[in-house]
């Protein structure tokens, strides 16, 4: 029989923060466990882990958030929590985001001893890619205008963008009184005095928005939809990318679907936000 481990408490504590660690590689806790007087090798940390149905993945990738930007994210929920679906397909949730030419994004290649540096065996770097910033808004009555943005949104390009993309889509959406909302994130050319002041005489009611919350905005998920759309093709220059964008918004079979279900969404996103005391979710 193999020598019995008698543990203290503290080595104890720490053979279980090793189990709750999930960053660690097999021979950081194997090494870490055999400091603790627990004798387990890479091969049995593996094996023990699958057991305990751990399995290595990316993280996920979400935004800092602090406890004074939870505590507000958790306010902000229970505030709406009552809204229901209709509510919801009456808000006008915009966004900008970015779309570029994606490089050869290959994990690995298969090569020979003094291959390495072989052409086929090389992934190309850009310093600059090529890309475009693309602002548009959803609602329930599905995918508005699209603005492509020139350099960096500032107030006035913005202010622009609100008169000749947002107002008409407004109008067309919601006709003859119909109420709204308008929804924009915290970027600083939304938050500006003067975008404030054009959206007050025009007479857009805002929607009240925690900062730090992708997850809460819904056509953030539409964009994602779209952008592994356009990398399914190969796309060699800013033309070919911005038809493609525009094809997807509006032909793509399944945007309007996505559309009408991520902002049905909303009711379960709060709710998630609520259970997470503000902390990020799955969204």
């Amino acid at each position: 029989m193999g020598r019995k481990c008698d543990l203290s408490p503290r080595k104890k504590a720490e053979v279980k923060a090793l189990v709750i660690a999930k960053t660690f590689t097999n021979r950081e806790i194997s090494r870490r466990l055999k400091d603790a007087s627990v004798n387990a090798s890479e091969r049995t940390v593996r094996r023990k882990l699958k057991e305990l149905d751990f399995k290595a993945c990316r993280p996920a990738r979400k935004p800092k958030l602090t406890a004074a930007m939870k505590a507000k994210r958790l306010k902000w929920a229970k505030q709406w929590q009552d809204k229901d679906v209709d509510f919801w397909r009456s808000v006008c949730f915009s966004d900008e985001s970015t779309f570029e030419i994606l490089q050869n994004k290959a994990q690995y290649v298969r090569r020979r001893h003094g291959e390495k540096f072989h052409p086929d065996c090389v992934v190309p770097t850009v310093k600059y890619p090529t890309k475009v910033m693309i602002w548009s808004a959803i609602s329930g009555k599905g995918t508005g205008r699209l603005y492509v943005v020139k350099g960096i949104m500032r107030q006035d390009q913005y202010k622009e963008v609100l008169e000749n993309r947002l107002i008409p889509q407004l109008r067309e959406w919601f006709p003859n009184g119909e109420p709204f909302t308008f929804m924009q994130d915290g970027a600083p050319c939304h938050t500006a005095r003067s975008v404030k002041a054009f959206l007050a005489e025009k007479n857009i009611p805002l929607l009240d928005w925690p900062g730090n919350s992708p997850d809460m905005n819904p056509i953030e998920n539409v964009w994602e939809l779209m952008k592994r759309e356009v990398a399914k093709d190969v796309i060699t220059n800013k033309t070919q990318l911005l038809e493609k964008i525009i094809y997807v918004w509006n032909h793509h079979p399944q945007m309007q679907e996505t559309v009408q279900s991520c902002i049905d969404s909303m009711p379960r996103r709060i709710k998630a936000l609520i259970a997470a005391k503000g902390g990020s979710t799955k969204y």
